[in-house]
């Protein structure tokens, strides 16, 4: 499951050739497509697929956990870039990792002498995100998942050099130069907007289409490009195709772009108003560039002094579980029993789990130890009188 459909499109692409190379595989599976904009009639047949097992393998959006469709034995879910998925629709994906096994055990089904009952199985589920949120951080310290950090970049990655810069004429004039650097030596550049169009009640805001003729303007010679998420699938895949082929140098988009659109040669991103964008979204769109061989730079342009701060916190770090300890520090981890997503949680009156989090981890490894021992507390007779 992926949180936007252009993402979609990229990881079936990707799946479909990896199996193609993968000539030793004998019966290959079968991989289907589920997106909103799937005509209805295409939709129905692979829905069908799902519930009667024919599709293997289904990459969709958040189509996969609309009321229609139902696994007929999922066995294992990949959620990527999770932190994009809200509570209430986690919630609803949730609710569909469960299908109804009618063997008793592995054993009885392979000697066929079961008597048959209704057990309720669940899937591994593997969860990925480059930006941790508060919220998944403290889930996974409550111990309701296992964590895994990969901390080094993919081989022959350099690092992305951040800069805060406070939005005055200076700044601007400041990003601006370091732009037509990046241009005249050959760099793509992101630039991205809170907003689509200009909004009376934000004065504030810059926007991506208001923008569009300024920055051709400024930046004469060069083409530029507009993205965002009212255009049609067409014609973002155009827009993004020339881009990728160098037909357009400078490419003003929304926070559309923020997850997994792959241009490798993408060297610079410039975020207007960055303090409108939590820590996790800077971060992730900051991970856009620096595919490619060459050093790429990350702009974070705030129009208020106040708003800096924060900003220089991704200046000093590129470490996802960092941002999102400071994010935490900053925010809280919200209510994880239901919607609230940030603010300090008033049942732990003597802990805070963002300063305290290592002695839930502590915890959490000695409660594994002590069930992996005994699962009805006999060998720990004080344990068993204080929990009852």
């Amino acid at each position: 499951m992926v949180p936007s459909e252009l993402v979609t499109i990229q990881h079936y692409e990707h799946l479909l050739a990896l199996l193609e190379n993968s000539d030793e595989v004998k019966f290959k599976p079968t991989v289907a497509l589920l997106t909103g904009s799937i005509p209805i009639k295409q939709s129905r047949l692979i829905r069908k697929g799902i519930q009667t097992g024919e599709i293997s393998i289904v990459i969709g959006t958040h189509s996969l956990f609309a009321d229609s469709v139902e696994f007929s034995a999922l066995r294992i879910a990949v959620v990527d870039e999770q932190h994009r998925f809200g509570v209430i629709q986690r919630g609803r994906f949730n609710s569909k990792l469960f299908y109804k096994s009618s063997i008793s055990s592995l054993e009885d089904a392979i000697t066929d002498k079961s008597s048959k009952t209704d057990d309720y199985m669940a899937p591994h589920v593997l969860v990925m995100s480059a930006t941790p949120i508060p919220r998944t951080l403290a889930l996974a310290l409550y111990g309701d998942m296992s964590l895994t950090q990969i901390t080094d970049l993919p081989q022959g990655r350099i690092p992305v050099q951040t800069y805060a810069i406070e939005g005055s004429d200076k700044g601007f004039e400041d990003a601006y130069k370091m732009m037509m650097d990046e241009l005249e030596d050959g760099g793509k550049i992101y630039l991205v907007y809170p907003i689509i169009e200009l909004s009376e009640q934000l004065p504030q805001l810059r926007a991506a289409s208001a923008d569009l003729e300024v920055i051709s303007d400024r930046f004469p010679g060069y083409n530029c490009g507009l993205l965002h998420g009212r255009m049609r699938s067409e014609e973002k895949e155009e827009t993004l195709g020339k881009f990728r082929t160098g037909e357009l140098n400078i490419l003003l988009a929304t926070q559309v772009i923020e997850v997994g659109v792959d241009v490798p040669d993408a060297s610079m991103m410039v975020v207007m108003n960055s303090e409108r964008f939590g820590m996790a979204q800077l971060h992730q769109l900051r991970g856009q560039v620096g595919h490619g061989t060459r050093q790429s730079k990350c702009i974070l342009i705030s129009s208020t002094a106040s708003g800096l701060n924060r900003l220089k916190v991704l200046e000093q770090s590129s470490d996802g579980f960092h941002l999102a300890n400071m994010d935490l520090l900053l925010r809280g981890p919200g209510d994880l029993l239901g919607k609230k997503q940030s603010g300090h949680l008033p049942e732990f009156p003597i802990t805070r789990l963002e300063v305290d989090g290592n002695i839930l981890q502590d915890a959490d490894v000695a409660a594994l130890k002590i069930l992996s021992a005994s699962h009805d507390l006999e060998q720990f007779p004080a344990l068993k009188l204080e929990l009852a």
